[in-house]
């Protein structure tokens, strides 16, 4: 099997200059291959490890690993869902996962919603419902700084950092194996501090680290040159009875060719989907950049100009004008493919990768949809964990996995309520978050209705109703108006969005849902009336709320059904509209959330 110089570079880590070194003095056997690209045949090659592994491949008796029974897991920092489509695929059963980003949560709610999802925070979940139900936890925390005042590093030196939520969360589930990836930088980082920290934490909750590896992405069957530190823990009454194998690598390199076609991976050739562009201007000078070309392939004066200032620096600035090649794996993706210093050009059109080809180098199915802005969605396949390279992965835990179940013979256990009750915890909570930090505040005091407590307790019955009784709309005037009513029944005062304002301007709308949160300090058995505030105007009309009730967003007035998913569960408020309070839009203050008031009516027509 043929490989050439570039991808031979790629696979044993040396350079260019190198393996062209070894193609000219003869070190191997040289060949050239029928489209004139300089290589080796790989089985000349036996004697680099790299090469060895692949030509020993048990890539396809390691595919058809299944699982003994169901092994269930939980995932952190789950992205735009490459480790968790992975670890699915190898025969994992996701528990729950946690995700800071909404567009991120949207993918992976969209595409599998029967996961649950939690957005947020990691650092506001508490675990410990699911302590002794979860058999693996995963999660690509991200590098932060280590805190190195303490001399014997270890569990509490990890703190303020994500990897001590992992930790965290490892430490009150009790897993009997968990993971956590990152790049392969960690294993250098603070000249090797941070790792050693890691060590020590590891230990500290009782687990056994299997020796951490660099997994390069193009042995896993990934058109990809990307890298990535694997950390492999096993709980210590487990460990010594077992061993864990990593992956074999499959049998070749692939190519940008194998990404873009129907082949190996794919069944068809590439979609067509959305995608950035360059400018005019960029245009012109990347049109001048040969396939596998850069910024060396341009006329000089049109380099220098386009470099700018990075024309003097010093190193090969090899991702600048960066044309990609198809007979050669990707470059690594970032989170665009325009960037300056990491430029991802197609092979033979001159523009930046599109959405659709960002996600086949990553190995996603082509029917994987990708929520959010076009920034959003090139962010989470950038940022993600190559498909295929978390299968094999995936494939080697479920072997540990079943080598536990042999020893240690054990049930699947039942997580349903545990995770209902982190769920519905998360619920309660008012968050408000920081993309800057990565953070979210929860706001003290103040917390969301349980929709999904509200669901179990009532069903399809309604929270209230209220039987109202009073004269047409028509008999009101401005005189008696206010007299007809009962001043002292509760009212709920709410934010209209502008796509619904107009029925209530109008007086035709028939029913109010809320969001997803909505505030515990309102007394719904206490709710009477219902006035709508429309934004930039104020208050002016009054409806009755006949019926509250758990529903679905944009159900109207039909009855919830049985499958009333705990995302899209709303409070569904049916309403009759009664009288006009105001003459003319009456600005109020929305206390709770800058969303909503809970107060009575005269309080209501009273307040200045």
């Amino acid at each position: 099997m043929f490989i050439s110089e570039s991808n031979l570079a790629a696979l044993t880590g040396t350079s260019i200059a190198s393996t062209h070194s070894w193609w000219k003095r003869g070190l191997y056997p040289p060949k050239t291959n029928e489209k004139g690209i300089r290589g080796f045949e790989m089985e000349d090659l036996a004697s680099i490890p790299e090469v060895n592994e692949m030509l020993n491949s048990r890539w396809n008796e390691e595919r058809d690993v299944k699982p003994l029974r169901r092994f269930t897991s939980i995932e952190l920092f789950a992205g735009g869902g490459g480790l968790a489509l992975g670890m699915e695929k190898a025969g994992f059963t996701h528990v729950l996962l946690n995700e800071f980003e909404k567009a991120a949560c949207n993918t992976l709610k969209i595409n599998r919603p029967h996961w649950n999802v939690i957005e947020g925070d990691v650092r506001n979940i508490d675990f410990t419902p699911l302590r002794g139900k979860v058999d693996f936890l995963s999660g690509g925390f991200p590098c932060q700084a280590f805190s190195y005042a303490g001399k014997q590093g270890g569990f509490n030196d990890t703190r303020g950092t994500l990897f001590f939520e992992l930790a965290r969360a490892v430490d009150e589930i009790r897993p009997k194996v968990f993971m956590g990836e990152n790049v392969k930088g960690l294993l250098s980082h603070e000249n090797g501090k941070t790792l050693a920290t890691i060590r020590q934490a590891i230990d500290d909750l009782g687990y056994t680290l299997v020796e951490p590896r660099i997994l390069k992405g193009i042995m896993y069957q990934v058109p990809q040159k990307r890298e990535r530190l694997i950390l492999i823990a096993i709980r210590n009454d487990i460990a010594e009875k077992v061993k864990f194998h990593w992956p074999t690598p499959f049998s070749r390199v692939l190519t940008l060719r194998d990404a873009f076609y129907k082949g190996i991976i794919f069944d068809k050739d590439v979609p067509s989907s959305e995608g950035v562009s360059y400018p005019e201007k960029k245009q012109k000078v990347m049109q001048l950049v040969p396939e596998g070309g850069d910024w060396r392939d341009l006329p000089e004066h049109i380099a220098q100009e386009y470099m700018g200032g990075s024309w003097n620096l010093g190193g090969g600035k090899t991702g600048m004008a960066r044309r990609l090649s198809l007979e050669e794996p990707s470059l690594t993706l970032t989170c665009s493919p325009c960037q300056k210093q990491t430029e991802r050009c197609h092979p033979l059109e001159t523009r930046p990768l599109n959405i659709r080809e960002y996600a086949r180098i990553q190995t996603f199915p082509d029917e994987w949809k990708f929520m959010g802005t076009m920034s959003d969605k090139y962010k989470q396949i950038g940022n993600a964990v190559p498909v295929n390279l978390a299968w094999a992965i995936g494939r080697s835990l479920i072997r540990l996995m079943n080598d536990i179940q042999t020893i240690m013979p054990d049930e699947t256990a039942n997580y349903t309520d545990a995770v209902k009750e982190i769920v519905n915890a998360q619920s309660e909570l008012v968050v408000i978050k920081d993309k800057k930090t990565q953070t979210a505040t929860v706001v003290k005091g103040t917390k969301q209705l349980s929709f999904a407590s509200l669901f179990d307790e009532y069903a399809l019955s309604p929270i209230v109703e209220n039987n109202f009784v009073c004269e047409t709309t028509e008999e009101y005037n401005a005189q008696s108006k206010n007299k007809s009513l009962d001043l002292t029944k509760n009212v709920l005062v709410s934010l209209v969005k502008p796509k619904e304002s107009l029925s209530f301007t109008e007086r035709t709308a028939t029913v109010y849902y809320s969001g997803k949160r909505f505030p515990a300090t309102v007394s719904l058995s206490n709710l009477f009336y219902f006035v709508p505030y429309i934004k930039g105007k104020g208050i002016k009309d009054l409806w009755i709320i006949k019926k509250a009730r758990i529903g679905q967003k944009g159900e109207g007035t039909k009855k919830v059904g049985e499958n009333c998913a705990i995302e899209d569960m709303r409070l569904i408020f049916e309403l009759e509209f009664v009288s006009q309070l105001f003459d003319d839009y009456k600005p109020i203050d929305l206390k709770i959330w800058h969303t909503f008031t809970d107060s009575n009516l005269n309080q209501i027509i009273e307040q200045e």
